[in-house]
């Protein structure tokens, strides 16, 4: 990443193929009738919509319009220091679209583009799912740093922050729905996970599950053959050290 158009077209791929994720997604699945009875606070929904949709234009901006017009808008950092944080950049892009489409993909058609409970609903624990309860909203703060250490922006520095109290907003607002639909189990699934991160205690079982799996493995590799299963030109030896006549 020798340059600002490899960055530019790099944040410029990623916003295109986030919007074909989502997409794909809500063509691809029939949404079920909703359930009647939740009151849904839209105050709480709008700036998350209103963030996003700032950030996504202005990165927009920034890809196609002339350089003298956004020059404005860059850190100052040299030449090599611009380059290294634009391969930086690039892990946050990937992690950020590949969670975008695992938790679509897990959460099928249980999403829907305003907070709503559905007909048959199911609390969905699956997946990414399963340690934080809003991933999508992660992946997409994964793709705004990406795009935002790709670019290099002032203006996208500064509103970082407002995206991210905007979608904190709405996932307080989508919990407090998903609460009255679920009532305790949803109250249990919000204790043992993290809003946008996993907790602390969730990576540390699962380190620690990773170490023992490991630890076992190597144990079981140690593991002396038996008679029965060494080949049969293998030499035995008896406790006194000499040939066993079965060998």
């Amino acid at each position: 990443m020798d340059h600002l158009l490899s960055r530019e077209i790099a944040s410029g791929m990623f916003l295109l193929l986030l919007g074909a994720t989502r997409c794909h997604f809500v063509s691809a699945v029939t949404q079920p009738a909703e359930r009647s009875g939740a009151a849904v606070n839209w105050a709480r929904q709008v700036p998350a919509y209103f963030a996003s949709s700032a950030w996504a234009i202005y990165v927009a901006w920034l890809v196609v319009a002339p350089m003298q017009l956004v020059a404005w808008d860059r850190w100052f950092a040299n030449q090599g220091l611009a380059d290294l944080l634009g391969w930086i950049a690039i892990p946050f892009l990937v992690a950020g679209l590949w969670l975008f489409w695992y938790g679509h993909a897990v959460i099928g058609h249980y999403w829907s583009i305003r907070i709503r409970l559905q007909d048959a609903h199911r609390l969905v624990t699956d997946g990414p799912y399963r340690l934080v309860r809003h991933p999508l909203y992660s992946a997409l703060f994964l793709g705004y740093l990406g795009t935002l250490l790709a670019l290099q922006s002032w203006i996208l520095t500064a509103w970082f922050p407002v995206f991210v109290a905007s979608y904190l907003l709405f996932a307080r607002e989508e919990e407090a729905i998903m609460e009255r639909g679920f009532g305790e189990a949803y109250r249990a699934y919000r204790r043992r996970t993290g809003t946008f991160l996993p907790k602390w205690t969730s990576i540390r079982a699962g380190v620690s599950g990773a170490a023992a799996r490991w630890r076992a493995r190597r144990l079981a590799s140690r593991v002396p053959e038996s008679d029965d299963q060494r080949p049969r030109w293998a030499v035995r030896f008896r406790r006194d050290g000499s040939p066993r006549g079965d060998a």
